[in-house]
């Protein structure tokens, strides 16, 4: 009997230590902590936020107080643990077996990718450890796919405009900044001398802007030459500067000229004086107060009925920007006209500008008349004198 217990014993030893090993297999791999999150290699581009859900599922049998960080990925990056509205660093999580049906708790790691990054692969580990000692590490990669930036960028969207040298250019620019932090701008531009250059920013003026990382901002230019600018094309420089970043850019203005025609009198004297039946001669100045040439100039008269204007020169060829030439207009009064003063229009006119001016011609009635009125004056008062020397002495 001994001999068969000692053999019965090794055999049952035997088979234990065959299958000793299975059954150590059939227990939970993982009595410990886990961190889970679906999409563990994401593509991005520079200046990009990223957010992760990771859930923490504690496989153990107790609450579990589990501190969290993100290992291998520089500050810059920012990365920030989020459970509902709070940032948090640590958070306690129960066992699967007390809530089977949440068996994790889920938090929230925000990331924002630097704009000033080169193009690459970036593999980082979120880290979890308890008061216990357990720990799980959750690998993560990022695909930066461009290279990033840092710099301030200044769109215009029209450059070029053409127009008068009264007319008033506005331009406008998107000024963004592509830097990681929070500029002041300085804004400020070079015009030819006399030309008006201002901002506008949210319906206001403005000589400086403040713009957060990646923020942009649209800003008007209003550009108001000066007003004798002549036909020409003028550039004015713009700048954005900060500290230690800046941007700038070119506006073009076409002047086509301003066209400006008068029409006055060498002294500036717009009346005169003629009789009933006469004439008189009035020297006329037609100056081109542009800064383009003026072709083409016509002359032409209004004047009351039974009156006559007559110009030496009807037509003037051309004239350049601040000439002048003069004309003289002949002014035939009407022989019925009676002694006042009449309305008399000379106009200049092109085909871009024209000018007008009103005379005022003062009509005395002429000797003859005036001294066939002195004589019957005279033959009253001498009939008179008759009379009463006739009959006076009766």
């Amino acid at each position: 009997m001994g001999k068969i217990t000692s053999a019965t014993l090794t055999v049952l030893l035997y088979i234990s230590s065959c299958f000793a090993p299975q059954i150590a297999h059939a227990e939970p791999p993982d009595n410990g902590i886990n961190l889970y999150t679906p999409y563990i290699s994401r593509s991005v581009t520079p200046g990009q936020s990223l957010n992760y859900d990771i859930e923490i599922i504690n496989n153990t049998g107790s609450i579990q107080n589990i501190s969290l960080d993100v290992v291998s990925l520089p500050n810059s990056w920012n990365p920030t643990f989020i459970a509902g509205t709070n940032t948090i660093q640590q958070i306690a999580v129960k066992p699967r077996e007390l809530d089977p049906e949440n068996p994790g708790k889920t938090v929230e790691l925000n990331l924002d990718v630097p704009l000033r990054i080169k193009k690459g692969v970036y593999r980082f580990r979120v880290l979890a450890n308890t008061d216990s000692g357990l720990e799980h590490e959750l690998p993560l990669v990022i695909r930066v796919t461009e290279q990033g930036t840092f710099q301030t960028e200044l769109q215009v969207d029209q450059a070029n405009m053409e127009g008068y040298a009264d007319s008033n250019f506005n331009y406008s620019f998107t000024l963004n900044n592509q830097t990681a932090q929070e500029q002041n701008y300085a804004i400020r531009s070079e015009a030819p001398r006399g030309w008006d250059v201002r901002f506008r920013s949210s319906g206001k003026y403005v000589t400086s802007v403040s713009l957060a990382s990646n923020e942009s901002k649209d800003i008007r230019v209003e550009v108001k030459p000066a007003p004798k600018t002549a036909a020409d094309t003028a550039s004015i420089a713009i700048e954005a500067q900060s500290g230690n970043t800046s941007a700038q850019a070119t506006l073009e203005a076409v002047i086509k000229g301003k066209y400006g025609l008068d029409l006055t009198t060498p002294t500036g004297r717009l009346s005169t004086e003629v009789t009933a039946g006469g004439e008189q001669t009035i020297p006329l100045l037609v100056k081109n107060s542009g800064t383009v040439p003026l072709r083409d100039i016509g002359l032409s008269s209004s004047a009351p009925t039974g009156w006559n204007v007559e110009f030496d020169s009807k037509e003037i060829s051309m004239i350049e920007p601040g000439k002048s030439q003069t004309v003289n207009a002949t002014i035939k009064a009407s022989s019925k006209a009676i002694a006042g003063d009449y309305r008399l229009n000379i106009t200049a006119d092109t085909p871009d500008a024209s000018s007008e001016a009103g005379f005022r011609v003062t009509v005395n009635q002429s000797v003859t008349w005036g001294s066939i009125g002195i004589l019957i004056i005279l033959i009253v008062i001498g009939g008179i004198s008759y009379l009463f020397k006739t009959y006076g002495r009766r």
